[in-house]
């Protein structure tokens, strides 16, 4: 047996390690995630998955049609720089923002910030 700084590691030890997505590796860290779509459906252009704030959805400014929310609450923005009217999502999928609050949120969304409470 191999011993690190003497604390009795196994590295002789051949347990398997799994990957995570994204999505769970941010639940397990407690952080916030979010990926927004400029179309319905979680369809069109997808952005990255993000964890932090965006104060401007360049390339998706006024384009968002659907939101997954992997973990974490968001406030997304209708202007940028976390201005304008909002909307706080938690967790969930948002398949076609034109069915939430009477659409006022489909394809103006500018930015968003994590909800910290």
């Amino acid at each position: 047996m191999s011993n690190i700084n003497n604390y009795g590691i196994d590295m002789n030890n051949d347990r398997p390690f799994q990957e995570l997505s994204c999505e769970t590796a941010a639940a397990i860290q407690g952080g916030a995630s979010a990926q927004v779509f400029t179309d319905a459906d979680f369809s069109g252009t997808a952005s990255n998955i993000f964890d932090y704030d965006v104060p401007d959805f360049q390339g998706f400014n006024d384009q968002i049609s659907s939101i997954k929310v992997f973990s974490g609450q968001w406030v997304f923005w209708s202007d940028a720089n976390f201005s304008g009217s909002g909307i706080i999502l938690g967790p969930g999928e948002y398949s076609n923002l034109s069915n939430l609050n009477g659409g006022v949120y489909n394809d103006v969304i500018s930015s968003a910030k994590r909800n910290v409470q």
